[in-house]
């Protein structure tokens, strides 16, 4: 294979993708590839190959947050991942999800989302799942959530393509969640509650397309909800209480 057919993907990917999506992309490709490489090397740090080390200290870990007060890990645990195929496939989700959320919305909002619907796939995960977790699933499903909520929201805009594209948002988040809970070392409490926390969000920070009809024709408006932002931040503040006063599962 010559250079530029290997070099064509790439050239694409930083074409077509949304600024922040390829940032966030780039930098789980960088976390995963870097303690890989140096794991090739032999580097070590107490007889402990660096790539245990992120999952070690960086995974989603009940009794780390419960008794360590880690709250971090709902963070850390969206970066990394546990092999090759995983980060692939979370990476593509991003792009082909990830991009359509940033540009109806705008990048403010796409990280609100992301973030915010990842940490309510993370606690639902600390209440309900006890294994430890690691992967951006859960801002996935954030995303897949967001997009229903926003095509719902503006439904007449869509018109007759409104319920193809429910339909479809619908079908992948379902048939994934079902596969979720056939497969083994799958987090699907994450799945579920990254969903729910994309519902929501997406309610709070997408916005509404309107119509207005003016000299020029007809001009299509957005308009967010003024307290948008606002609820959003309470919706975090609620979750690290849940987390503060709940007992994990064990």
């Amino acid at each position: 294979m010559n250079t530029a057919a290997m070099s064509a993907p790439i050239n694409r990917f930083l074409r077509e993708t949304s600024p922040m999506v390829r940032i966030i992309v780039i930098l789980n490709v960088i976390i995963f590839a870097v303690p890989y490489l140096l794991d090739q090397l032999g580097v070590v740090y107490k007889t402990v190959a660096v790539s245990e080390l992120l999952l070690i200290y960086g995974a989603k870990d009940n009794i780390a947050i419960a008794f360590g007060d880690q709250y971090y890990r709902f963070l850390t645990m969206m970066f990394l991942h546990g092999n090759i195929v995983h980060l692939l496939f979370n990476s593509f989700a991003i792009v082909q999800i990830g991009v359509t959320v940033e540009r109806m919305g705008d990048t403010k909002r796409f990280l609100g989302i992301y973030f915010i619907g990842g940490f309510v796939g993370g606690v639902a995960s600390y209440l309900f799942s006890a294994n430890p977790s690691v992967g951006a699933s859960g801002a996935i499903f954030a995303l897949i959530g967001a997009t229903g909520t926003f095509v719902w929201m503006n439904r007449s805009a869509y018109g007759a393509n409104a319920k193809q594209i429910l339909a479809s948002v619908a079908f992948t988040a379902l048939i994934n969640i079902f596969f979720g809970f056939s497969m083994p070392n799958i987090d699907n409490m994450a799945h579920i509650g990254g969903l729910l926390g994309g519902l929501v969000t997406g309610f709070l920070l997408m916005p509404r397309l309107t119509e207005e009809q003016t000299e020029s024709g007809l001009v299509r408006l957005r308009a967010t909800l003024p307290w948008g932002w606002n609820a959003t931040i309470g919706l975090t503040a609620v979750l690290f209480l849940i987390v503060a006063v709940s007992g994990p599962a064990l």
